[in-house]
């Protein structure tokens, strides 16, 4: 790993117990801490800086974990015509539940609401997925429909990164020409910038003021860039193995990755 990339890591399965515990997914906020969420013998439970809570209030595996604050998290199924988002408080105790769609790709919480981005299943399947970016509130109330919504909307396929931005902004980058996007959300309006070829299909996305960094782009084995916004000319940082997703500007790392040795992990770019 590049010597510009620093990993800290925060939750390893140990060796003897690789066959039966699985990581499905994890978030971090350095004011909250670690959420996991775990595959236990075929049960879901959920981890909460070492605290674990078994999930009762649905009958279906959990597939994403977010925190929303410091007593409340949200947890999503893949299930697609029931509610499948959830808001729990730290015991365990369901609040809310509404149905965010289709075929999730990607959840980031933000203080004006909660964005859901949609593979291409969701986008040219049925109902609000087809918009490829959906902004809801903490009860499921439809704040913002990319297409349909936005001023100046550039077509989304397939959502292949999101990530949070200042304020109440998101950055998103599609398929299938690959701009970087910014999203206003008061100002229900999305400013595009052009991303060379060679960044094209990154899987994941950080913003860090006018740096933008990307995560495994086509055909690049797992390396990550760094490109100042609305230049062409890319730097590569280094390679990273895992799944990785970008953080938000208030973070001290930039990226979280789970990788296949079952270990959750934090990235910051020093450069």
């Amino acid at each position: 790993m590049s010597q510009t990339l620093i990993k800290e890591v925060l939750y390893t399965v140990s060796p003897q117990l690789k066959d039966s515990v699985k990581i499905v997914d994890a978030d971090w906020k350095d004011k909250y801490g670690l959420a996991v969420i775990l595959r236990k013998h075929k049960k879901t439970s959920v981890l909460l800086n070492d605290v674990e809570i078994i999930v009762t209030f649905t009958p279906y595996n959990l597939s994403m974990i977010r925190w929303i604050d410091a007593n409340h998290f949200l947890v999503s199924t893949y299930e697609s015509d029931k509610k499948n988002m959830f808001i729990v408080d730290l015991s365990g105790q369901l609040l809310h539940s509404f149905n965010g769609g289709e075929a999730f790709e990607e959840i980031v919480v933000g203080k004006e609401g909660i964005w859901v981005s949609y593979f291409d299943e969701g986008v040219f399947g049925s109902g609000i997925s087809t918009e490829g970016l959906v902004l809801f509130d903490m009860s499921g109330n439809i704040l913002i429909r990319y297409h349909s919504d936005l001023l100046n909307p550039n077509a989304i396929a397939d959502c292949y990164a999101l990530c949070k931005g200042r304020g109440t902004t998101a950055w998103i980058f599609p398929y299938t020409d690959f701009p970087l996007i910014e999203i206003n959300s008061q100002e229900r309006t999305s400013r595009t910038y052009p991303v060379p070829e060679l960044l094209h299909g990154a899987k994941a996305l950080c913003i860090r003021g006018k740096d933008a960094y990307f995560f495994d782009p086509y055909n690049s084995n797992q390396k990550m860039y760094q490109l100042k916004i609305g230049t062409q000319k890319p730097l590569l940082l280094g390679s990273v193995q895992g799944v990785l997703r970008g953080l938000g500007p208030s973070e001290t790392n930039h990226f979280l990755s789970i990788s296949k040795n079952q270990e959750v992990a934090l990235y910051q770019v020093m450069i």
